[in-house]
């Protein structure tokens, strides 16, 4: 196992023990540091009184959730130590999870004085050249890899026959004959935005006026310890292939982001290659594991944040307390990693007080 040596060194959570207290951020309640740090140290999650114990052949314990509803599955009810069963159990947990580290993200780019825009519009992204009712029929939530491939054929040459219309004219021959072809959006009944358009869930603007850059990113939280991937990750980092963000997880989810947005990005790409849009769009998939390791994508993220605080250092010119750009560029860069390691830890341990009943107590 020395590929997991390499890559204890690439995880966010050791900052739980190294950050300091006077940064706001990494404040936790008692109930929060108790449940993660036994996280941390690998232990069970702590007893709930009311429940039964499973004992595992090392000696070792592992609670079952007493919920009704999860008695009734197939799957074994176990409450595990990192939260898993709880984005089974409880439907908000998941968001509520995802929220908490979308938040920390936008604190931390307002920090380095840039301007985030959480879920931003599609509407916004393609620059009005599609109406609202065809970017829901083109960009789809809910579309396999050849249905996303063909509506992407469609938005580009959609692009290709508006551009041959007359100034100001907006439909055409051409035009409406392609729109026909546009996939009519489908409803679920109990599910009204299976089939709504898809959105990024944060836009990034640089804050430089000759350099219109923005950052359009969908981040996610992988669960690598989940009985779906533990497995094949073990079976990964036995066989030393590389560092954790190569593993199977990683990858599965990447390949996921990738096809979903793959026909918005390439429409996007085309307005600002053609100079139809007024910024220059680059699309990331930020993913880190409910581990605290992350992907090339959400690196460069952080560099990006890096990158507009030293821009807006630039901007506010010398200091009076002397301190120098590349010390305080430094300082930011420890705050992002201690900002983001605290938000996935009040996630985990959110997801961990609320597997099975919700209630905690003490050990004895």
């Amino acid at each position: 196992m020395s590929g997991v040596g390499s890559v204890e060194r690439n995880t966010i959570l050791p900052c739980l023990f190294t950050a300091p207290l006077t940064q706001y951020d990494v404040r936790m309640t008692p109930t929060e540091f108790q449940v993660v740090a036994r996280q941390y140290l690998w232990l069970p999650p702590l007893k709930n009184p009311i429940g039964d114990s499973m004992e595992q052949k090392c000696g070792c314990e592992i609670q079952r959730c007493m919920k009704a509803h999860c008695c009734t599955q197939d799957l074994l009810p176990l409450c595990d130590v990192n939260g898993n069963h709880a984005l089974l159990c409880h439907s908000g947990v998941k968001g509520h999870k995802a929220t908490i580290f979308e938040k920390a993200l936008d604190k931390m780019f307002r920090v380095a004085g840039g301007r985030p825009t959480r879920q931003p519009s599609t509407y916004s992204l393609l620059g009005g050249y599609f109406p609202k009712e065809d970017i829901s029929r083109l960009f789809a939530g809910v579309r396999n890899k050849r249905q996303t491939e063909e509506s992407k054929d469609l938005a580009l040459r959609y692009l290709d026959a508006i551009s041959k219309l007359p100034p100001g004219q907006k439909s055409g021959e051409e035009v409406d004959a392609l729109r026909d072809q546009f996939p009519i959006a489908t409803r679920v009944e109990g599910k009204e935005d299976l089939d709504s358009s898809i959105r990024f869930d944060m836009k990034f603007p640089s804050n430089q006026i000759h350099n219109p850059h923005e950052i359009w990113f969908d981040h996610a939280i992988v669960q690598e310890t989940a009985p779906t991937y533990a497995e094949d990750t073990l079976k990964f980092l036995k066989k030393n292939e590389g560092t954790l963000e190569l593993s199977p997880v990683f990858r599965i989810t990447i390949g996921r982001k990738k096809q979903k947005y793959s026909a918005l990005c390439a429409t996007a790409q085309r307005l600002s290659n053609e100079r139809k849009i007024d910024f220059a769009p680059t699309f990331l998939y930020p993913i880190m594991s409910s581990l605290g390791f992350m992907n090339p994508d959400f690196v460069l993220l952080n560099k990006f944040i890096v990158d507009v605080y030293k821009d807006t250092l630039k901007k506010e010119g010398d200091r009076l307390d002397g301190l120098a750009p590349k010390f305080l560029a430094g300082r930011l860069k420890v705050q992002i990693r201690n900002t983001l390691c605290f938000a996935l830890l009040k996630g985990n341990a959110l997801a961990v007080y609320n597997q099975g009943l919700r209630h905690l107590a003490k050990p004895p």
